[in-house]
């Protein structure tokens, strides 16, 4: 263990473990045993039997009781970005079990495909959101490579065998003297006003940091996060539509398709709990039940729905929980009833809810010799929302990058300024529906602190015709991979607003660490614009950042970069 100094002169802790093996095999849900190498954890994850007696060894009582706790005890914090003095953090990001992380790596595994290493990813490239002052927690190799780059200091506790840091924390925290977390508790001693840092504030998490609190003596602990409720129950597409059964107690008759699409939005979840009016696509919500037929009977009455009101002939298959496009079929043909009952039979498998909404035939614009589909985000940060929009890179149905995307980009791709407007507006509403009483009647109120809206333009047909439309397809309501672009921009920008950059996903070669990787790209940039490689971890994912003096620009930059990379063996898959 090595020391350092905080500004108020008493002893930081740097501590690094020593790296422990992890297992090579995992055994799949139907009992077959497959190899488990490349990864930076093990694929231990804790049964929920697990949870719950973790939970009654650190806090006494079971996970019944957690959620009430949480929301008193665990407050969501916003930022105040005028203040004179700024709050250190706790850097801790773990994967979730919300968004099947493990099971997204298994389901690769057990295919034959490469997997991303969900859980790498996630706790190296947040290291990039730490600043002075501010402390680090996580546990794997390219973590640890990240914070000895960045000189954050670091608490490495260990327990890599678990994919979950948020399982490893709980079985760290349930050792006798949980030594592994003596240097945090001596940090937050001396920083009692910090707040926690994190992706997601799942159960496991919420467990531990109950722990922690109480340990630390405090009333409460300040989250940059999303209140439990936001992140149990609203990190997901299911409150976007409605169901079949709702949606038919809108009377369609004698309805224009706008008309009837703004009433059956008001039969969603999303407004009838919250009140929250957004723009949608036509769509409905199926819930799973255990009868896979019963499941494929509401994805074909969905589709007849869709036929019948709208005139739309084909339809996109979306799970509710799988982050990264994952599980995504496009381009159904909702007269095919054999087809859709497959898929909706290969759906059934995975144990979420699924929308089937229309096929977007989107708006494109051409950068850099790539087509990109236009699918904007806007973002809530720090309990506001953010200035301007970003592009959303795009390749088929997973996720690349983003860019700055503000009103006179999306002029120069054609598409009308109103769209941009109403785009905003619907991050406003979505943000005002968690500040409202019926926020308060369901535990949310003024709890959401951090997400990603992601909008669709386009073309639907049927009795929309071939006019360009757009609504909202997706809550990602917790962090999220645009924030590392929105910190990145933030870093270069001024009282002049913000500076245009882009960042890009790519799969890493085996040998390209973070610093080998940082120190060719800063080679490989020219001194009129920036650059950030967020994240390396090899054979699995990173993503780098460049600046631009437009979307087009600074997407053009970004490409030409990772293409560098890849010409100097730092790139695994074709940059295009």
């Amino acid at each position: 263990m090595t020391t350092d100094t905080d500004e108020a002169g008493g002893a930081v802790a740097t501590r690094l473990a020593e790296p422990t093996p992890i297992s090579t095999e995992v055994v799949a849900g139907d009992g077959s045993v497959h190899p488990w190498s490349g990864f930076s954890t093990g694929p231990r994850v804790l049964a929920d039997e697990e949870v719950e007696e973790y939970c009654r060894v650190l806090l006494g009582h079971g996970i019944a009781d957690v959620a009430d706790r949480a929301a008193r005890e665990l407050l969501p914090f916003a930022e105040d970005r005028a203040a004179q003095q700024r709050v250190p953090a706790v850097v801790m990001h773990s994967a979730t079990r919300t968004t099947r992380g493990f099971e997204g790596d298994l389901a690769d595994v057990v295919a034959g495909r490469d997997p991303y290493d969900v859980a790498g990813y996630l706790e190296s490239r947040a290291v990039t959101l730490a600043r002075e002052g501010d402390v680090a927690v996580g546990r794997i190799a390219p973590w640890r490579e990240a914070v000895a780059l960045a000189g954050v200091t670091a608490i490495d506790i260990g327990a890599r065998e678990y994919y979950y840091l948020s399982d490893a924390l709980l079985t760290v925290a349930a050792s006798p003297g949980h030594s592994a977390l003596l240097p945090l508790l001596d940090w937050y001693r001396r920083h009692p006003n910090a707040v926690v840092r994190l992706y997601a504030l799942d159960l496991e998490t919420q467990v531990f940091l109950l722990w922690l609190k109480a340990r630390l003596g405090l009333d409460i602990l300040r989250v940059d996060a999303n209140g439990p409720v936001v992140s149990a129950g609203w990190n997901r597409k299911e409150h976007v539509h409605p169901t079949v059964p709702d949606a038919l107690r809108v009377v369609a008759d004698g309805l224009e398709p706008d008309d009837l699409l703004a009433r059956e939005q008001r039969m969603s979840s999303a407004y009838r709990l919250l009140g929250m009016e957004i723009p949608v696509l036509p769509g409905y919500l199926v819930p799973r039940g255990d009868d896979p037929q019963e499941f494929a009977a509401g994805v074909c009455a969905a589709a007849r729905l869709l036929l019948e009101r709208y005139g739309v002939e084909r339809g996109c298959l979306k799970p509710c929980e799988a982050g990264d496009g994952a599980r995504i079929v496009t381009g159904l043909d909702l007269l095919d009833e054999e087809t859709l009952t497959r898929h909706a039979r290969e759906a059934h498998q995975h144990g979420d809810a699924y929308a089937l909404e229309a096929h977007v035939d989107f708006a494109t614009c051409d950068i850099a010799g790539r087509r990109f589909i236009i699918t904007p985000s806007g973002h809530i940060q720090g309990g506001r929302v953010t200035e301007g929009l970003t592009l959303q890179l795009m390749n088929g149905c997973s996720w690349e990058g983003n860019a700055t995307l503000l009103a006179e980009d999306f002029a120069a791709f054609g598409v009308p300024r109103t769209a941009y407007a109403s785009m905003t507006a619907a991050l406003q509403a979505i943000l005002d529906a968690f500040g409202g009483p019926q926020a308060e009647a369901q535990g949310c109120a003024h709890s959401l602190v951090t997400g990603g809206i992601d909008f669709a333009v386009g073309r639907i047909g049927g009795r929309f015709g071939d006019r360009l439309v757009h609504g909202v397809i997706d809550l990602n309501l917790s962090s999220h991979g645009a924030v590392y672009m929105r910190a990145f921009q933030d870093a270069l920008s001024g009282p002049a607003g913000p500076v245009h950059v882009a960042t890009r996903v790519y799969r890493p070669a085996a040998l390209a660490d973070l610093a080998t990787t940082t120190s060719r790209a800063e080679q490989e940039t020219g001194p009129d614009r920036a650059v950030r490689v967020v994240a390396s971890v090899p054979d699995r994912w990173g993503m780098v950042g460049v600046s631009g003096t437009s979307t087009a620009d600074a997407v053009s930059a970004v490409e030409a970069l990772v293409a560098r990379l890849h010409a100097a063996g730092l790139v695994r898959d074709s940059p295009a």
